[in-house]
């Protein structure tokens, strides 16, 4: 099986995103539903055998032509290769600090002199 045009997106627009224009986006590539705020889809990436940033380059392109997004949006995109290797990356946003966070013991660092 190709996998080098499957997509799996997750997005963060707050409550003032342009969730319209991200659901024309996503209704018009005919992702499925994988849960809260997260997709699946094939997406018709120009060239062949294309790199990950290139991928991640052409959706995020993709994007922009239907969606202004804010500074505090976010999303991340996994892409294949043609052997189904996944790579992910934010291509709108960043990585932020996990709700979770602080929840799990850690090993405290015991190398201090006192």
């Amino acid at each position: 099986m190709n996998y080098s045009n499957f997509v799996i997106l997750n997005y963060d627009l707050g409550i003032r995103g342009e969730y319209d224009n991200l659901y024309i986006f996503l209704d018009t590539n005919k992702a499925i539903d994988c849960g809260n705020s997260n997709c699946f889809f094939e997406y018709s990436f120009k060239g062949t055998d294309i790199e990950y940033e290139d991928k991640f380059k052409q959706l995020k392109e993709d994007l922009d032509k239907t969606i202004t997004f804010s500074k505090s949006d976010r999303i991340y995109v996994i892409v294949h290769s043609i052997d189904g290797t996944p790579r992910g990356k934010f291509i709108v946003g960043q990585r932020k600090t996990p709700v979770w966070d602080g929840y799990a013991e850690k090993e405290v660092d015991d190398s201090l002199p006192f």
